[in-house]
Formats: structure tokens, sequence, C-alpha cells
């Protein structure tokens, strides 16, 4: 007979272990729960990255823009001022890598400073086809003296596709005269060919093998399904751009590289990352920023203090075949700063020959890029035309460190101001490196085929009345903006003397370095050293 128990609950031994392992395992699960939670409440205060080849969807607030919109500044085809950048802190990453499939997608996260300059509660910057992880606005960053800073409330994140908005709308105003933090965490499209803008794959042939390389093509308004920004070209600001790449490949971007270090990304795929930052940029315009992620080899010189590189296939370059390019670039960076009397402003050049690219070239500052046809040389081939041609293009892209970058038009309608100045100083450079003559040279390639399509009812401005729309913005890039520009540059200059116009584009110049002008601002700087030059004369 078992001995009598007193009153309560009581469970055997069995009992006893079963519930314990229970208790333990729902411990274990709300430790892994608080681990995962942790996580997720720092990657809402730190940028967070996607992993690649992995396909996510669109931010869970990010909505596409409705039927029953009220009007407001989206319906706009430019963006308002009520919120305008002052830096970018942008950290990108091309889904590029050994054992990974064709890249399609990258990944991103960028930090944009931007001033208020008149209380608003939306906050519009431009966006192409970009998904978002997460988004959020910071500040006003002056008000914290120990760096921290709250989080602005966020109503609705939504898109306006028609004209390419991100909008935020927030739940309280932004203050006038403060300054904000947009966080932005996004995913974008790599397009498949190079006849695309954007980021865009190259697919070549190089030590007997099958490479890509991941290349920018910015111009005019691509910046914006690259990262979220503001693509405008007169809302400058400087970067501070990072690059995460595979450790076998080459990150190049506007500014030198400033460290180069191992990368701890979040993913499951086991590839060792390698990420490069760059150098603080000089105020620029969106459309001019510029990443490449190559396998590619370089040959090098030094010219007044600015290192320039030629990059191109390995097989080309132990050739020679970048040798001629090489060889012409710094003496064209020093032509133009004794005619302008401006020093290049940076420290480094890159020149990058592309094996497939639909355009010619582009003037990235810093890191150009170039059909391969148009900066490669075979050091065989003996031809005067071709060496002249990639003397040309190289001309065209070197003169653009001054009209386009350094000073901008202040919209795509003044794009003359960039095309026509790059176009004249070509000639000029190629009648200076070959001994051409000038008056036969402008008269038979610009001047009378100018005429010849004006003639036939053409007749279009060089400055053109304002295009807002992608297509329109893309459609002034043509003969006439380019050769009707430079003819009538050249026109000037002969009017004036060399030596009077090229003062005048000195005064235009340093008048606007890292802003942006309107065609009436030239007009202005070349009639005050008329003005002064007469007056000078007469006394």
């Amino acid at each position: 007979m078992s001995a009598k128990l007193r009153s309560g609950f009581y469970l055997g031994k069995k009992s006893a272990l079963l519930l314990a392992l229970l208790l333990a395992a729902l411990l274990l699960a709300l430790l892994v729960l608080a681990i995962l939670f942790g996580r997720c409440a720092r990657r809402a205060e730190e940028p967070g990255l996607l992993s690649p080849g992995v396909p996510t969807t669109p931010w869970v607030n990010a909505s596409a823009e409705p039927a029953a919109r009220p009007p407001g500044p989206w319906d706009q085809q430019r963006l308002p001022r009520h919120v305008t950048p002052i830096h970018y802190s942008l950290l990108l990453w091309p889904h590029l890598a050994p054992g990974l499939p064709k890249p399609s997608t990258h990944s991103g996260q960028v930090n944009i400073t931007v001033r208020c300059r008149e209380a608003t509660s939306a906050v519009l910057l431009h966006s192409a086809e970009l998904t978002y992880r997460d988004a959020s606005v910071w500040g006003p960053l002056e008000e914290t003296p120990d760096n921290s800073t709250r989080s602005i409330p966020l109503g609705e994140v939504w898109t306006a596709p028609w004209n390419q908005y991100l909008v935020l709308e927030l739940l309280e105003n932004l203050t006038a005269g403060s300054l904000y933090e947009l966080r932005l965490a996004f995913q974008g499209k790599i397009q498949p060919q190079p006849h695309g803008l954007g980021l865009f794959l190259n697919t070549y042939e190089d030590e007997g093998e099958e490479r890509w390389m991941v290349v920018s093509q910015l111009q005019p308004t691509a910046a914006r399904s690259v990262y979220p920004c503001f693509d405008e070209p007169a809302m400058k600001a400087t970067f501070n751009i990072s690059i995460v790449h595979h450790p076998s490949y080459v990150a190049l971007s506007n500014m030198p590289a400033l460290d180069i270090s191992d990368a701890l990304m979040n993913e499951t795929i086991p590839i060792n990352w390698t990420i490069t930052t760059f150098e603080t940029t000089l105020k620029m315009s969106t459309y001019i920023t510029a990443f490449v992620v190559c396998k590619f080899d370089y040959v090098t010189t030094t010219e007044r203090g600015n290192q320039i590189r030629i990059w191109a296939r390995k097989d080309a370059i132990k050739k020679g075949f970048a040798n001629y390019a090489l060889n012409i670039t710094g003496p064209i960076f020093s032509f133009m700063e004794d005619l302008l009397n401006i020093s290049y402003p940076l420290s480094k050049t890159d020149l990058v020959a592309v094996p497939l690219m639909d355009n010619g070239a582009m003037e990235n500052w810093g890191l150009m890029t170039f059909y391969e046809t148009s900066l490669l040389n075979d050091p065989e081939d003996e031809s005067i035309s071709y060496k002249t041609q990639i003397c040309r293009v190289v001309a065209h892209e070197v003169a653009h460190q001054w009209f386009g970058n350094l000073v901008t038009m202040d919209w795509w309608n003044d794009i003359w101001l960039n095309e026509g100045f790059a176009t004249y100083f070509e000639q000029l450079v190629k009648l200076t490196f070959y001994d051409y003559l000038q008056d036969k040279l402008f008269s038979r390639q610009l001047t009378l085929p100018m005429l010849f399509i004006d003639n036939k009812g053409l007749n279009q401005s060089i400055s053109n009345t304002e295009m807002h729309q992608t297509d329109s913005i893309i459609k002034l890039f043509n003969t006439v903006t380019y050769h009707k520009g430079a003819v009538i540059i050249w026109m000037l200059s002969n009017f004036m003397t060399e030596g009077l116009f090229m003062k005048a584009l000195n005064s235009y110049l340093s008048a606007f370095s890292f802003s942006n002008a309107v065609q009436d601002d030239l007009w202005n700087h070349i009639q005050k050293v008329v003005k002064f030059t007469m007056h000078f004369q007469h006394h």
C-alpha cells in the first residue's frame, strides 16, 4: 500500500522532464525572436542592403500613384525647390561576382543631406524603376549637438511614375532653413544591353574567356534609375561614394579611391566582398556621377599633378592599344588649361574603353567612358585619320571638364553651352595638334553643313524653350546643338579675336564654377570684357 499524498497537483518524473524540455524550447525561441527583432531595429537606423540574386518586393508602405491623387507638386515636370540637396552618401552594390548568375540587379543605400528652403510636409525626389526596402527622414540636424537626431514621422510613401518621382509624405512640416537627412535603401535594375541608360552590363572576351563588366551612362536623366536623387543639372551637391564588389574586380568612380577593405554584407551566399570608398567629390550634377566595376588593366602617366589612367581589356593593354590615348590626353588637358587660364580641379582622370557602348563617349567628371573603338588604336596602324578621330573624341570629352562639369547649363534647353563648346574645342585641338587650317576645317566640317541644314527648313534655335519630358530632352542632343553651337562660338571668336574671347570665357567660367549658367550669362560676360577693353583703349 502506498503512502497517502497531500492534496495538490503532482507530476511524475517523466512528465516533469517533458515540461522542462518544453520550457527550455520556449526560452530558446524567445531568445531567437529577440535577436531577430534587434537586427530589424538596427536596420531601421542603419543602411540595409539586399542580397544579390534574391528577388524582393517594394517597401510595404510604397504604393503606385493612384488615379484619385489630389493635385500637388508631383504633377509638375520640374522638382519643387522646397528641399534641395547638399550632400549624398551613396553605397552601391552591383550584384556581380564569380559563381553568381548573370547580374540583373543592384542594391544600395543613400543618405541625402538636404536643406529645407520652404516649410513643407512632402519631399519629392527622382526615382525610376527602383524598389525600396526602407525610407526615413531624420532631423533637424543642426538642433542636435550630441548628434542624436529624431526620425520625422512618415505618412505615405508612394511613386509618381509619370514624372518619375518618389514622394515622402510627412506627418509634420519640415522647418525652413533647417537641414535634414533622407535615408533610403533601394534596389534597381542592371540593363542587359549597352543600348540603355543607367547601369548596364557589358559582355566581352579577354584573355581567352568571357567576362562581364558593369558601367554607368546617366546623361541626361538616368541617375534616378541607379539611385534616388534630385536628378536635375542645377541641383548640385557633393558625393561620398562607396562601391561593393568582388575582390577579383576593380571599382572606379569620379574620385580617387580612399580605402579598400573587406565588406561584411548581410547575405546568405558565401562570397567575400570588398568595398572601395572614394574621396568626396566636388559639387556637381547627378548626371556626371559614374560607376565602373571591371577586370581591366591600365597604363598611366601624370600631367601637372593630374594622374591619367587609360583602362581597357587586359589583352588590349598588353598589345599597346591604349598608348596613343595616353600620350595625347595629358597634353590636351594642358592645352585647355593654358587657353582658358583655369586649372583642372581634380587630381585624377580615368578614361575607360568600354567594349560595347551605345554612345561614343561620356564626360563624367574624373571617369570618362568611351566606346572602345573611339579610344584604342593598334600601334601597328599608322593611319593619321584614325588617330585624329581618337584625338577629336578625347578632346571633346576633356573640354567638357570645364564646359559642362565645372560650369553646367541650368536646364537642358541650354545644352549647347556644353556641347557647342566641346565641339568647338575639339576642332581647335585638332588644328593645333595636327596643323590643320582653322578656316578650312570649320567651313568644311561645320559651317557649310549647318547652312545646308538650316536652308532645308530646320531652323532650330541653339537655345530651345524649356523641355521637361525625358524624350524631349534626349532629342536636344542633335547636330544643331553640337555643330551650330560650335559655329556660332567660332564666329564670336573671329569677331572678337581669340585672345579677347578667351578672356571672356575665363570670366564666365570663373563666375559660375561649381554652379550653373544660362546663355544670357555667357553673353553678359562677353559684353563685360568687350566694354572693359573699349574703355581701356579710349583711356
